[in-house]
């Protein structure tokens, strides 16, 4: 059984690799992890609010109800991960592989995925809100009834991107989504977009 470790910083876990272990209850607020490897890992109602992950390598990784608002996770990369009911707001995940990942009913407004590279992820009932895929990478990438405000989509490489039960509202950057799937009512309301953004004036 993974142990449970609960009532202690991330700093005071770490020694080398972290494996099968449960983080649970802690607040590691601000801490400093310069490089790191974890397999069967699972967090639950940690607090990492603006916590240094950097560097970190994650296989079979579980956060749960966990706080991960303004934290830096830059240069990572996360293999068959899952993110639920995390609050993410601001969280940087810039130059980061995310492969195989779900994250579900997650706050992500803000969040910085420039010159991220995500495959196979899916989205699910969470917020965007300014969030920026500036120079991105998304290939099978889902957003299934999430909501999609102000987003940055500017020079994004996509193939296979699914937008299709999602609200969108303000996407900048759509000349970008070239591969991506949308419906029928969905190309209504961003057409105005789609033609600012050609050039094209609709009088």
């Amino acid at each position: 059984m993974a142990p449970q470790l609960s009532d202690a910083t991330l700093e005071e876990l770490l020694d080398g690799d972290l494996e099968d272990a449960v983080l649970q209850n802690a607040d590691a607020t601000n801490c400093l992890v310069q490089s790191l490897n974890m397999s069967g890992v699972q967090l639950e109602k940690m607090t990492l609010t603006a916590a240094q992950l950097e560097r970190v390598g994650a296989r079979d990784f579980v956060a749960k109800r966990t706080d991960f608002s303004a934290a830096h996770m830059v240069n990572g990369a996360f293999n068959r991960a899952e993110f639920g009911n995390c609050r993410m707001t601001g969280v940087d995940f810039s130059r980061t592989s995310l492969h195989d990942v779900t994250f579900r009913d997650c706050k992500l407004d803000m969040a910085n995925f420039r010159f991220a590279d995500l495959r196979r992820v899916k989205f699910v009932d969470c917020t965007f809100v300014e969030t920026d895929f500036l120079s991105a990478t998304l290939r099978d990438v889902m957003f299934e009834s999430c909501t999609l405000e102000r987003t940055v989509f500017d020079q994004a490489k996509c193939k296979a991107v699914d937008l299709r039960s999602s609200q969108l509202d303000e996407i900048v950057g759509w000349t970008s989504l070239k591969g991506a799937i949308i419906d029928s009512v969905q190309l209504v309301a961003i057409a105005p977009y789609l033609a600012s953004e050609a050039g094209i004036t609709v009088r």
